[in-house]
């Protein structure tokens, strides 16, 4: 398995695509970075062991060729692959591919049953605003939800997120360019700092801290941003790293700010290695010990139990499993005491009352209270606790 793995990894990518496209019948650029997706799904599904990999590419590829009007299907694709590669490969590692390929017609013929539900009316209205091209409408169904009452979760996970699902579709079967395809993430993207809520407005002390991240320089993040923004509103902090980052840097990033988790996603086969290495570099850090790790994405939806063996402690089919598995793995809320929570915050309720009653002024309070308490006899904790008794 490895030595077909090398084997094919040896061969020069761009000459490799060329040939297979060239077997096709075409040199669109389209078709040769589709036949480079193939190759990376291929190796990948070798070097794990799992051929549900290259499987789903080649579904994905099948609607991807039909939407660029070419006359060809994924079988194709496959001859064409083991065609190119032929004259590079030992007779082991061609025969260890064609087993391969007869394993994935095999799961290709047999899918598992799925349905496709239809889009929730709040999703399908932003997504017909949001395909006439302008921002305006599409961003007026969000504000009307808004005014409706609807949540942050209710919007992101019942508008936003299907509406994106949606738009991947549209532009797999070719019916939206990729033009089309950012113009509307970036609508979604100020949709979602819209409908997030405000620092000052998050009920209960920050407990838990989860740092995001997409694998390799694949920009497909917007599920992790959901993910993040739809956390801070439940009171965490988190931070968003964005695509491209090197693995030894998001260790480094994560021993600084210890977070109890890491979300990674990955939507590319070719990302899923680098994942792994990512994940052990994490595991080797003394200083990220602890530190629970959840995979999403495409790449890893064909197979979820690949989260596991890539060293994963769970998965997650989008932003909602992700947030209850962070709820899960979240640090609970200490109870405040009588020597630090409680006392802390019956003080501040003291200086809103010295504010309040006397009109102090805001920027020196802290001094008043000390001054009142003296002119009364009082320390100043006898104050507070004139000011601001216990409650219960």
């Amino acid at each position: 398995m490895a030595g077909a793995v090398a084997e094919i990894r040896a061969v020069p990518r761009a000459d490799l695509a060329r040939d297979v496209a060239a077997g096709l019948g075409g040199t669109d650029v389209q078709l040769l970075e589709l036949v480079g997706l193939h190759v990376d799904a291929l190796t990948t599904a070798l070097e794990l062991g799992a051929p549900e990999l290259l499987a789903e590419q080649v579904r994905w590829e099948d609607a991807r060729l039909r939407g660029l009007g070419l006359d060809l299907g994924a079988l194709d694709v496959r001859r064409a692959v083991v065609s190119a590669l032929g004259p590079h490969l030992t007779p082991p590692a061609t025969s260890r591919v064609r087993l391969l390929h007869g394993e994935v017609a095999h799961l290709v013929a047999d899918p598992p049953a799925a349905s496709t539900p239809d889009l929730p009316a709040g999703a399908a209205a932003y997504l017909r605003a949001a395909l006439t091209l302008r921002r305006t409408p599409a961003v007026g169904v969000v504000e009307q939800a808004l005014r409706r009452g609807a949540s942050a979760a209710e919007i992101t996970l019942g508008i936003l997120q299907p509406a994106q699902v949606e738009v991947g579709r549209l532009w797999q079967a070719g019916l939206i360019t990729i033009a089309q395809e950012h113009f509307i993430s970036a609508v979604t993207q100020t949709c979602l700092a819209l409908v997030s809520t405000p620092g000052d407005q998050v009920s209960g002390r920050v407990t838990s801290r989860l740092v995001a991240s997409a694998v390799g320089s694949e920009g497909h993040d917007l599920g992790l941003r959901m993910l993040c923004e739809l956390l801070q509103n439940e009171g965490w902090e988190t931070e968003f790293l964005g695509a491209g980052v090197p693995g030894p840097d998001l260790v480094a990033f994560v021993a600084t700010v210890r977070p109890q988790v890491v979300a990674l996603s990955v939507t590319l086969p070719a990302s899923l290695a680098p994942a792994r290495e990512t994940i052990a570099l994490l595991r080797a850090d003394a200083a990220c010990r602890g530190v629970r790790v959840v995979l999403g994405g495409r790449a890893v939806d064909a197979k979820p139990d690949l989260a596991r063996t890539l060293g994963a402690d769970g998965w997650a089919a989008g932003p909602a499993e992700a947030i209850a598995l962070c709820r899960d793995w979240a640090v609970p809320a200490a109870p405040p005491t009588d020597d630090d929570g409680s006392r802390a915050t019956r003080r501040e309720r003291a200086l809103a009352e010295l504010v309040r009653r006397y009109e102090f002024d805001e920027r020196n309070v802290e001094g008043a209270l000390d001054l009142l308490a003296a002119q009364m006899q009082l320390t100043a904790d006898e104050l507070i606790d004139r000011l601001a008794p216990p409650r219960g």
